[in-house]
């Protein structure tokens, strides 16, 4: 479908979506590892454990704040392991609120970083197709 004929309202339906998700994705992300801080700290945790256990999603701080749409699949990714990880914990006697918080941030954050980046990556195409005011066709 040539890009001319896609009506307007796509482009602004788009930018809201891009929006929310991106809101979303750095809210959960933030609380993803706020609880896990806060779980860990309660529980006991070695604070050194506590920061291997928070490295890998640190990674990712720079392809979430450039808005990469490759950093936020990998993200999503690695938030699948955290997912596996939390659920298992959810088993124990010791759980506390702060591990049902960690679940639905990870659930959250990989919702959002998932439609994010497909939504970004979406946007993207649409804008090479779409040449700017004063280019010539």
């Amino acid at each position: 479908m040539p890009f001319s004929l896609l009506p307007s309202t796509l482009f602004s339906d788009t930018t809201r979506k891009l929006r929310l998700a991106k809101v979303t994705a750095w809210m959960a992300y933030l609380g993803l590892i706020l609880s896990l801080l806060c779980d860990g700290l309660l529980g006991g945790t070695d604070p050194l454990l506590l920061l291997i256990a928070i490295i890998p999603l640190l990674i990712f701080l720079p392809g979430l704040y450039r808005e990469d749409h490759r950093s936020l699949i990998m993200l999503c990714f690695v938030s699948l392991l955290y997912f596996t990880v939390i659920v298992t914990n959810l088993y124990e006697a010791d759980k506390t609120l702060f591990s049902i918080s960690a679940l639905v941030a990870v659930v959250l954050l990989f919702i959002s970083a998932m439609m994010y980046s497909r939504w970004l990556r979406a946007n993207q195409h649409l804008n090479l197709g779409n040449p700017g005011p004063g280019a010539e066709q």
